[in-house]
């Protein structure tokens, strides 16, 4: 459930009334920003079953460095995340979008 919803708050689909997006700020046609958000969508589900999922499913012991790895590749996804935009939808007003950085 929780890579479902990484890929669904990185979807390149536009938001939709209780599905809100994450989006890299600034212009939509900019490169640097198709390259993070592009980026963000592989990632953040990525991280997620890299990560979380062997964490929570496997008995295995982990060591000092591999948990310390694995803490800062979260930071910094939690630090993107952080920094997008949330777009959103109003139920009244499907297709408008609300947000922005």
């Amino acid at each position: 459930a929780d890579t479902s919803l990484g890929q669904q708050a990185f979807s390149k689909d536009e938001p939709q009334a209780g599905k809100a997006r994450l989006r890299w700020p600034g212009p939509a046609d900019d490169l640097d920003v198709r390259t993070m958000n592009d980026g963000l969508r592989q990632f953040a589900p990525g991280a997620n079953m890299v990560i979380r999922n062997p964490a929570t499913h496997v008995d295995d012991e982990m060591s000092t460095q591999g948990a310390l790895e694995r803490l800062a590749t979260m930071s910094l996804l939690a630090r993107l995340v952080d920094r997008c935009a949330v777009e959103t939808v109003e139920p009244e007003a499907a297709g408008k979008v609300v947000g922005g950085a």
